[in-house]
């Protein structure tokens, strides 16, 4: 039977053993390049079960009732039900009851507009723009900017927009 000595010498040896296999298990399950985050996210940053990018994108901005329709059926394909409540980048100003579309950072005038009956509302406090899907269609409604809602981000190809902004 191994002395005291020995049966130590063999524990450590085990002990890195096992730490080696592991550490190895680990690099092989989740690599440093990132296999866990799938495309479109190419170049990204994850944590535990969440992959970030930063896409410079903005909230989605409705400009006219062909775009609402569009979007609306694409939503309705994808599998959203009825009543459906999605952010917009449609926001007012404390103080301000007209909504602007905050288009990067920007203020962009609504040129087109699909508001539920009473809206917008003069309520302040719901200070930001929701779409909700209905029968086809995005209806517009202002609401707490802390109701819970699907992001719905848009992204202009290759500098193509060349929509007003309010400065």
């Amino acid at each position: 039977m191994p002395n005291r000595a020995t049966r130590k010498k063999y524990r450590r040896i085990r002990l890195h053993i096992f730490l080696a296999l592991s550490l190895w298990f680990l690099i092989e399950a989740h690599p440093v390049e990132g296999t866990r985050c799938r495309n479109p996210y190419e170049r990204h940053t994850s944590f535990h079960n969440f992959c970030y990018q930063d896409k410079r994108t903005s909230r989605v901005c409705l400009d006219s009732d062909e775009e609402m329709r569009v979007l609306a059926h694409h939503l309705a394909n994808l599998g959203y039900p009825n009543g459906t409540q999605f952010w917009s980048a449609g926001h007012r100003w404390p103080g301000d009851n007209r909504f602007y579309w905050n288009y990067f950072g920007r203020a962009r005038p609504l040129n087109y507009s699909n508001w539920a009956v009473d809206e917008p509302t003069p309520q302040m406090g719901r200070n930001c723009l929701i779409l909700t899907l209905q029968g086809g269609e995005l209806i517009m409604s202002s609401e707490s900017c802390y109701t819970r809602a699907v992001d719905i981000c848009e992204q202009t190809l290759n500098g193509t927009d060349s929509r007003p902004v309010i400065h």
